[in-house]
């Protein structure tokens, strides 16, 4: 019984060493290391052949494997260390061999496995930020770097090698199959003493592909996806032994790598207003974050599935997220030199400078406050004040209103010129490209008229014909959804398409994954796959900015999203930038106009708190229409209120809706009324 008991040992024990060498038993004579990845300890890892442990620093998951458990590396902080005098030495020949599942490739190269010094010794075997396979290695002196142009696939599993034979040269594999050779030949040098490192570089490594080299610093990270039994033999394996130490592996489960989807609150139509909440995204990533859970705003609204998302992972810039989970946000505030590059929301990763605070929060309204220092990749500030040291700061306002639409106020105050606060950009959630998240004919172009102009990106970024249609101040985006997101600028603006940066043969956007989400310091790197969240830019608005009190710019505009035609949009726009004047007939008000930054007509109360009752006429008319209507009174106080338009009493909850905004010393009354009119209408306000 003993005898049989140590027969079948023995005999698992080889089947399970061979498992993936597909050597048998031989192959024991050759393994110098096998890091089966199955199990933790301490933060540590058990090396099988050498029975030493090696630490895992940074953090990490263990997951289901190919046999057993496998370690998830987050793409950040994961490393395993094993300290250069434990690792034995090399032979002239050797293999490396691993199973890999990447949940997104690289920023640049990253280690499965590699022990080097520099470029003048050791080995370096490695992914890259395409996916490439490549094995570098000093030769008598030289470093030679040999790379797969096959790539391995994003979330499943790939088995990839190398070997090294001194006289015949290295070849590459994937999924037992040769993809690479060279003929390259001379004496191995071993960086004895130089720790081996697992699913990380030693040092900090330039992301690949940058758009400004200057402007792109280099970066921590780690592999991010899945490593499992790492073997390093002491011969040159052939493709037979590989083949079949790949087809040993029989029918692999999918990696445990969860889906990646950027976080919007709950779908379909919610309650009217804004709630503080933490939206997470992926483990690793939220891992990262030193918040709690009211980190982000969501505001919602009760008639439509749209909402709008300040989260962490754009760096609080508000994005207008569609029914089908489609992104469209915008620019911050963004100036540029050439030293520095651009300074802006997005190079703050950690969100240091950049904060979301509810300011109201009414059935009438909501009023959204975000808050930023534009900096650049080196944490600079732009157009520091060389007397008082303060740099340029920015306030956004967004008020919301029931009908799905927001109106922006960016507040600029600056000793140096103002900033360019706008730029329509797409973001592409993990697993998507350009394309598949706006059509060709990506913008409609609409002016006050209603004449429109499609333009198409099918050939490259188009060019602008001034007079298709003249004087456009609408911009739609035909996103690949229901709802289509628009935006309305005033007469003035400036619409440009983003016609920099594109790489035709990528395609026809420009696209880039240093923003939203990213960690690195890079003001732009190409995309170089769909592995990760991106973004792409369509065109830039050109808002007029006004000037006002001292250091201070200005400039508004609107958003919303619409399921009918663009043309019908310019009525919408009419009401804003040519709103009807309202005249009073009675009541003890001061009447300040028509705020476009806020879309409301703004009242004080002559008497705080007892304010009596207001009548007016608002003299709406075709050019001048009325779509929906909302009051600001100033010091109204917390009486009760009717409202009546044409002497028909609202009721509240329905066409009307009402908001008391506290404040030191008194209280204001925000008035929406839901109505559209071509035509004069009778508006009387009065306490209940």
């Amino acid at each position: 019984m003993k005898k049989a008991i140590a027969i079948l040992f023995l005999t698992l024990l080889f089947s399970g060493a061979g498992r993936l060498a597909g050597t048998g038993a031989d192959s024991q004579k050759n393994l110098l290391a096998w890091w089966k990845l199955d199990a933790v300890q301490d933060k540590k890892t058990s090396e099988a052949v050498g029975g030493k442990d090696d630490l895992i620093t940074g953090n990490f998951k263990l997951v289901r494997g190919l046999s057993g458990q496998a370690i998830r590396f987050d793409g950040f902080t994961t490393l395993i260390t094993r300290k250069g005098p434990d690792f034995p030495a090399l032979n002239q020949d050797f293999s490396l061999e691993a199973w890999v599942a990447p949940a997104a490739y690289p920023w640049n190269w990253c280690p499965v496995v590699a022990q080097h010094r520099g470029q003048e010794a050791g080995f370096y075997f490695a992914l890259g930020p395409r996916g490439e396979v490549g094995l570098g290695l000093a030769l008598n002196g030289q470093w030679q770097m040999i790379i797969s142009e096959e790539k391995i696939p994003l979330r499943k599993w790939s088995q990839v090698a190398a070997s090294f034979d001194h006289e015949r040269g290295v070849k590459i594999y994937i999924n037992g199959k040769p993809v690479k050779e060279a003929k390259v030949s001379g004496k191995f040098v071993q960086a004895m003493g130089s720790d081996l490192v697992i699913g990380m570089n030693y040092e900090k490594v330039i992301p690949s592909d940058p758009v400004r080299p200057q402007a792109t610093l280099p970066a921590r990270y780690s592999f991010d996806g899945i490593i499992d039994e790492i073997k390093i033999y002491g011969r040159a394996l052939n493709e037979v032994a590989l083949s079949q130490s790949y087809a040993s592996a029989g029918q692999v489960a999918e990696p445990d790598l969860p889906a990646r989807i950027m976080p919007s609150g709950p779908t379909g139509p919610g309650r009217f207003g804004a709630y503080y909440t933490r939206l997470k995204y992926y483990e690793e990533w939220e891992a990262l974050w030193r918040v709690g859970d009211y980190a982000d705003v969501v505001v919602e609204f009760d008639n439509s599935p749209i909402r709008v998302v300040f989260w962490r992972g754009t760096r609080y810039s508000p994005v207008w997220v569609m029914e089908n989970g489609q992104w469209m946000a915008d620019q911050s505030a963004e100036s540029f030199t050439n030293e520095d590059g651009c300074f802006e929301h997005m190079l703050d990763a950690k969100c240091l400078y950049s904060h979301v605070r509810i300011i109201e929060n009414t059935p009438a309204r909501v009023v959204v406050h975000w808050r930023y220092i534009p900096v650049s990749v080196r944490q600079k500030f732009s157009q520091v004040d060389e007397l008082t040291g303060w740099p340029d700061a920015v306030d956004e306002y967004y008020s919301f209103y029931p009908d799905g639409i927001g109106v922006r106020k960016v507040i600029m105050y600056t000793s140096g010129k103002p900033l360019g606060p706008q730029e329509t950009i797409i973001l592409c959630q993990p697993g998507t490209r350009p394309e598949d998240n706006v059509n060709m004919d990506a913008i409609t172009l609409v002016n006050l008229k209603g004449e429109s102009q499609v333009y198409s990106w099918a050939a490259g970024p188009p060019k602008l014909d001034p007079g298709k249609p003249v004087n456009p101040v609408i911009q739609v985006v035909n996103l690949k959804s229901k709802a289509k997101p628009f935006l309305i600028f005033e007469p003035g603006c400036r619409m440009r398409v983003f016609g920099i940066e594109v790489r035709g043969h990528v395609s026809p956007f420009p696209w880039w994954n240093h923003w939203p989400v990213a960690q690195i310091p890079s003001d732009g790197r190409y995309a170089q796959a769909p592995d990760r969240a991106s973004h792409f830019s369509l065109a830039w608005g050109g808002p007029p900015i006004h000037k006002g009190e001292g250091l201070v710019y200005w400039a508004t505009w609107v958003y919303g999203t619409t399921v009918d035609s663009p043309e019908k949009l310019a009525g919408l726009a009419r009401s804003w930038i040519k709103a009807p004047e309202l005249v009073l007939s009675s009541g003890n008000f001061e009447f300040f106009g028509y705020d476009l930054s806020q879309r409301a007509y703004v009242l004080k109360a002559n008497d705080p708190g007892r304010p009596g009752a207001l009548k007016g006429l608002i003299k709406a008319n075709p050019e001048q229409p009325l779509s929906n209507l909302c009051l600001v009174i100033k010091d109204w106080g917390e009486t009760g209120v009717q409202v009546l338009i044409d002497g028909k009493r609202q009721e509240t909850g329905k066409g009307l809706r009402l908001g008391n905004i506290r404040k030191m010393g008194g209280s204001d009354l925000v008035v929406w009324v839901e109505t559209k009119s071509s035509r004069p209408i009778n508006i009387e306000i009065k306490p209940q």
